[in-house]
């Protein structure tokens, strides 16, 4: 290859820093990346091996110099050992003539350069591997009961063929994510991506959350709203007391302190009363004898304007 051709395939210049080769083949492996180009992934494919081959030359300093000076990678300088002399022919000498120089090994490499490759040995230095990135994330959305979502929890997720323990924090919000290190695909054996998992809540049949309380619709029989009565109602701590007044109406609202998310909202108690569908002779003849006294009408406040 010519000198240019590896800062040609990562779109650099022959200047540029190890950061500006670091991030161009970042955002070129994730172009090319065969897994994101269905449409053409032998394609793909043979720019993904060019971009990760330019990659091993110019993000390894030493691999670098000797690119730059020779003009090929180290790789393909051969490394003696049995493989016997080899030559290059380049610029020098007098104009119009080219310089032939014969290395029979590593160490005739290395004196090219006034051993300015510090301690390393040439050996250490011509089979260093490439410094991979860290794999790309994983993006995948968790559906979760709406009571885990309040008390929090752990649950499973399959991911790549495997089973992932999660653990739910207290109160999640819908549409939250949740950031598992490691647990991404894997670049050529570098560092993990991420799994990232947008929380998606169910809805309750009976309760529901704004902020950090808890609303929920409470059926009391006509008797328990005449007579008032103390219930058991659910709730993220169990089953706890709900005292119902006597007299009580459709639509009443009762509190009960520190029930709601994580123990710091409350859970507010709506009463519906739940009349019998089949009523007797009897109880009908019995509701007829009653007199409600009211201070008003029960529909003296109805009105449109």
């Amino acid at each position: 290859m010519r000198p240019d051709d590896y800062y040609q395939i990562l779109g650099v210049s022959k200047s540029a820093s190890r950061e500006e080769i670091q991030k161009a083949y970042r955002q070129l492996a994730r172009k090319y990346h065969p897994d994101l180009n269905q449409n053409d992934p032998k394609r793909a494919k043979e720019q993904f091996q060019q971009v990760q081959e330019a990659f091993d030359v110019l993000g390894n300093p030493e691999k670098r110099q000797v690119y730059d000076q020779f003009g090929v990678s180290p790789d393909q300088m051969g490394s003696g050992g049995g493989q016997g002399p080899f030559q290059w022919s380049f610029g020098g000498g007098a104009p119009g003539r080219k310089g032939n120089f014969k290395f029979e090994n590593l160490d005739d490499i290395m004196s090219m350069f006034g051993g300015g490759f510090g301690s390393a040995s040439p050996e250490e230095i011509f089979t260093a591997g490439r410094r991979p990135g860290r794999g790309r994330d994983i993006e995948m959305t968790l559906t979760i009961p709406f009571a885990l979502s309040i008390t929090g929890g752990k649950t499973d997720v399959r991911v790549s063929g495997r089973t992932i323990s999660v653990t739910i924090p207290v109160g999640i919000m819908d549409g939250k994510k949740i950031r598992l290190p490691g647990l991404g695909e894997t670049d050529l054996g570098g560092e993990p991506g991420n799994l990232l998992l947008t929380v998606h809540i169910e809805e309750h049949p009976c309760f529901s959350r704004r902020g950090d309380n808890l609303y929920v619709d409470v059926p009391i029989s006509l008797k328990e709203a005449v007579f008032g009565t103390k219930i058991d109602i659910p709730s993220p701590k169990g089953n706890v007391k709900l005292t119902v007044p006597a007299g009580a109406s459709s639509g009443m609202k009762l509190r009960i302190k520190q029930c709601g998310v994580g123990g710091n909202g409350d859970l507010f108690a709506k009463l519906r009363v739940v009349l019998p569908k089949n009523w007797s002779e009897a109880d009908k003849a019995l509701l007829e004898q009653l007199q409600t006294v009211t201070e008003e009408p029960v529909r003296g406040k109805l009105r449109w304007s």
